[in-house]
């Protein structure tokens, strides 16, 4: 599935798994990673997909969601580059 294709509940799971992946347990920089993203998604909480103008606003957070999890997958993986060579 194509991250334009993923639903928002995909993606506020997939944020959530990654702030397991970063911070494990309950450590304060856990609580404030879950806190921002529960914070980001509640502000977005009434909006409808049926609404036309509502859909555009959807599908800019979905990006935004999708460039969150890239930009961390290629932070991580420039990390591993540097340790190989």
């Amino acid at each position: 599935m194509s991250p334009a294709q993923r639903t928002s509940i995909e993606l506020y799971r997939d944020l959530l798994r990654l702030v397991n992946h970063i911070a494990p347990g309950a450590s304060p920089k856990s609580i404030a990673l879950r806190t921002m993203i529960r914070s980001e998604y509640d502000k977005s909480r009434g909006l409808s997909p049926e609404n036309p103008p509502d859909q555009i606003k959807i599908e800019g957070l979905k990006a935004n969601a999708v460039r969150a999890l890239s930009n961390y997958m290629l932070y991580e993986g420039g990390i591993q580059d540097r340790n190989k060579g």
